[in-house]
């Protein structure tokens, strides 16, 4: 036999050799047409290298299929039941048709709970149908892909009585995906891995994380009862709304202490008290370990409030240097962001006006102001007329005296502003323990009401400041200094 004729022999039968070991692995492979999760795929892939293939199939169902989901994961156990009512509806012709509502999820042991919404429907489409882009191993190393110790085993039951469990095992190398196995199945799969996050969801994360709810009309956000205390605080604070026609801020402090409270701060407070939206539950229904290890055994601080729709009963733990707190209110801890409840930042000095004392002028009978040896009285009065004579405008007209006399009213409009534009310096201190004060001003309201502001003497050019004759401020000295000259002054006139 020619060499050249055996050549081309050996060489037809190497090509038939490869042909056959082609088509035997060829037919080895799973089907893409087979949609069952329960198929028998064994694919004779034992050398561990990734596999490539178009598409498998491993649960085709849609999340309206699904009557229960069983999750045992890193983060517990729970039972997610799942029911898509259907509705017939009459057109107006007399045809009826089937209308399908949306899917009602109800968490097993936690009826009573509102839960996340689209937390459970993500947890119901990934269970409802599980494509798979690759086989990995065919069950021969499943240690090496996480399965000795799996992240998470799932058990879905759906509607027509079919059954799958799903298997989640580790994250692949470079973000390729999630490794997974369906029933008996032997093989290992490779999943996108946003299509089985849902898989390591925890009970937690079902709830949902809306705290207290936000008013339907400004009538529902006019609060009754405001107290914040707690350990942060050290006292029991109050507030009330303040009166519009004595002071320019929206709030007072009621207690343990009459004072305007700080218009910016303490509205920024309250606006974020009755509607809050946490990061996470952290747990529900907890015992007192769990209270004393969230740090709610002694709250750093509480908030009690209502509205006409609402009760507010807060207990927060001290924020972490991360600016993270855990909340306790109606049975579940939550775990929020400072910056959500700037309430848990502030404390009883910020909630004081960063004015000592500062009303409306036509809100006044009198100011009375002595010092340094010195006393002026002024006498006001504001009076409402028509703006022209036989007209229906009207115009407000406020007029002061001093000693009978008319003053001009320019200049005391200068003079009245910086009497009242005294700023504190810090916050509460101690009551002067004996001494008089240096500069006392005292407002009389239309109504007979009274506020005072005592000064007394300075210490590191501060001057203490009696306010209502309870709590203690301080202000520059400089301030005390430059009132008294005036009013020296204007004694002598």
């Amino acid at each position: 036999m020619k060499k050249t004729t055996k050549t081309l022999i050996i060489s037809i039968a190497s090509v038939a050799i490869l042909t056959g070991a082609f088509l035997g692995v060829y037919f080895l492979l799973p089907d893409q047409s087979d949609t069952s999760a329960d198929s028998d795929i064994t694919a004779a892939h034992s050398d561990g290298e990734e596999h490539t293939h178009e598409e498998y199939s491993l649960i085709s169902h849609v999340p309206a299929d699904i009557k229960q989901i069983d999750v045992k994961n890193e983060k517990g156990e729970y039972t997610l039941l799942s029911r898509t009512p259907v509705s017939t509806v009459t057109n107006a012709e007399g045809e009826s048709s089937q209308v399908t509502d949306s899917t009602i999820y109800t968490l097993v042991g936690y009826e009573d709970k509102e839960l996340l919404q689209g937390s459970p429907d993500m947890v119901a489409s990934d269970a409802a149908a599980v494509t798979a882009g690759k086989i990995v191993n065919d069950g021969t190393a499943k240690s090496d892909f996480g399965f000795d110790e799996p992240r998470s085993v799932v058990k879905v039951e759906f509607t027509n009585g079919d059954k799958a469990t799903i298997t989640v095992g580790d994250d692949a190398p470079d973000n390729q995906g999630t490794y997974l196995t369906v029933n008996d199945d032997k093989n290992i799969y490779l999943v996108t891995t946003d299509s089985a996050d849902g898989f390591l969801i925890g009970a937690m994360n079902m709830m949902s994380t809306n705290i207290g709810k936000s008013a339907d009309d400004d009538s529902e956000n006019v609060f009754t009862k405001m107290i914040l205390g707690g350990e942060h605080y050290g006292v029991d604070v109050e507030f009330g709304y303040a009166d519009s026609d004595k002071y320019s801020s929206t709030y007072m402090i009621t207690s343990p202490d009459r004072l305007v409270a700080d218009e910016e701060n303490v509205t920024y407070m309250l606006n974020n008290i009755r509607s809050l939206t946490a990061e996470e539950v952290m747990t529900v229904d907890p015992d007192e370990a769990a209270v004393k290890e969230y740090g709610l055994d002694i709250p750093y601080v509480t908030v009690n409030a209502e509205y006409p729709d609402l009760t507010v009963d807060y207990k927060a733990s001290k924020p972490s240097p991360e600016g993270e707190f855990y909340l306790l209110t109606n049975g579940i801890i939550y775990k929020l962001k400072t910056d959500s409840a700037p309430w848990i930042l502030n404390d009883y000095s910020s909630c004081i006006s960063k004015k000592i004392l500062d009303p409306k002028l036509e809100s006044l009978s009198s100011i009375e102001i002595t010092g340094g040896g010195a006393s002026c009285r002024f006498d006001v009065k504001t009076e409402t007329a028509a703006a022209q004579e036989d007209s229906e405008q009207t115009e407000t007209v406020t007029t002061v005296k001093r000693n009978g006399a008319e003053v001009n009213k320019s200049d005391f409009d200068s003079f009245y502003s910086e009497l009242t534009d005294a700023q504190r310096t810090g916050g509460v201190t101690e009551k002067p323990s004996s001494g008089e004060s240096i500069l006392k001003v005292e407002y009389t309201f239309t109504d007979g009401s009274k506020a005072t502001a005592e000064y007394f003497t300075a210490e590191n050019r501060k001057c203490p400041v009696l306010i209502n004759g309870t709590v203690t401020l301080t202000a520059y000295e400089s301030y005390v200094t430059k009132m008294i000259e005036q009013i020296k002054s204007l004694s002598e006139q």
